[in-house]
């Protein structure tokens, strides 16, 4: 077929009559025969061009044909060979034997035999090739396999993560609305700002954990006073109350937002007398304003040292203030 790449013999005897009956015999079966008269002039052949198999007599004039098969197979690879003798001695063949040639041939050579022999091993190693070339061909495609089961194994590790932080955030969103729900209908049947703010104190100890506060309401001159004061086991005295709002108050009025407070940090905007009650004191502040503009009273709300307000305590005042200060608007 044309380019088909030619199958090489090399075939090494130092007698000319068996190199040119080899190579006639041979060259009838489709192959590429090259002859060498001795063996370092087939060991120099096989450098420059190696071939398929070769042929080698046993004895050469410089060598033995076992030489030239041990020199090539250490400098070019396992190369197949057949060996030929004309040498019957048990332990010559027992020699020859030992570097695993691909048949022991004697002669007169039978070059049917040959023939037959040449085609079987030829035929052996395009077998092993087509096998190297499908084992190739399949460690390839097991690696692509492998990466592309690595990537969609990371999406989709990477789609469940998305999804249950989407599930958590929305059951976060659809809690948070039943708790808005549920708050909202408290307030509903709350007759009193006492009933309001308890209902808040409630909520909050619910969700966050215990807090104390103190609530202030506008009074007729729009000035703000203590409402109510709660906390567990007591709520802390009227007076403690009224020192730990006033700096709030002012600070409220500047920025009028659900804001967190270090009061031990910030002592110095506090009336001495309880200034040694701050240290690890904080306070969430939160302005009740049923309407833009419109400041009707304030929720401080505080914890003492070992459970400081969080970010998520902020978005949970957050969403109740507006529901309470309609609530106190209403019971105005």
């Amino acid at each position: 077929m044309a380019g088909k790449k030619k199958t090489r013999i090399l075939v090494v005897d130092d007698e000319p009559a068996i190199r040119e009956l080899l190579s006639d015999a041979l060259s009838g079966e489709g192959l590429y025969i090259e002859t060498a008269g001795s063996g370092y002039e087939a060991i120099d052949m096989a450098r420059s061009n190696r071939p398929d198999l070769v042929i080698a007599d046993l004895m050469l004039g410089d060598c033995t044909g076992l030489d030239v098969i041990d020199s090539l197979r250490n400098d070019i690879g396992d190369i197949p060979a057949i060996v030929i003798t004309g040498v019957g001695d048990p332990e010559v063949l027992t020699e020859a034997s030992r570097y695993r040639p691909v048949e022991l041939m004697t002669k007169p050579l039978d070059l049917d035999r040959l023939r037959r022999i040449i085609r079987a091993e030829l035929a052996r190693q395009a077998g092993y090739e087509r096998t190297r070339k499908r084992t190739r061909r399949l460690r390839r495609l097991a690696r692509k396999i492998n990466i592309e089961r690595k990537t969609i194994q990371s999406r989709l590790d990477s789609t469940c993560a998305d999804l249950t932080a989407a599930y958590r955030a929305l059951s976060g969103q659809m809690s948070m609305q039943q708790m808005l729900i549920a708050y909202q209908r408290d307030l509903i049947s709350a007759r009193t700002d006492d009933d309001v703010f308890r209902s808040m104190f409630r909520l909050v100890v619910h969700r966050s954990g215990a807090v104390s506060g103190v609530a202030l309401v506008c009074d007729a001159d729009a000035e703000l006073q203590v409402s109510g004061r709660f906390g567990v086991p007591h709520p802390d005295d009227i007076e403690f109350c009224r020192a730990l709002a006033k700096p709030m108050i002012n600070a409220v009025l500047t920025d009028p937002r659900c804001m967190l407070a270090d009061a031990g940090e910030k002592a110095d905007l506090f009336d001495q007398s309880i200034r040694r009650f701050l240290p690890g004191l904080s306070i969430l502040a939160v302005p009740l304003i049923p309407a833009p503009g419109e400041l009707i009273g304030l929720v401080l709300m505080y914890r003492k040292g070992e459970q400081p307000f969080t970010d998520a305590d902020v978005m949970l005042a957050e969403t109740i203030a507006p529901p309470t200060a309609a609530a106190v608007r209403r019971n105005d």
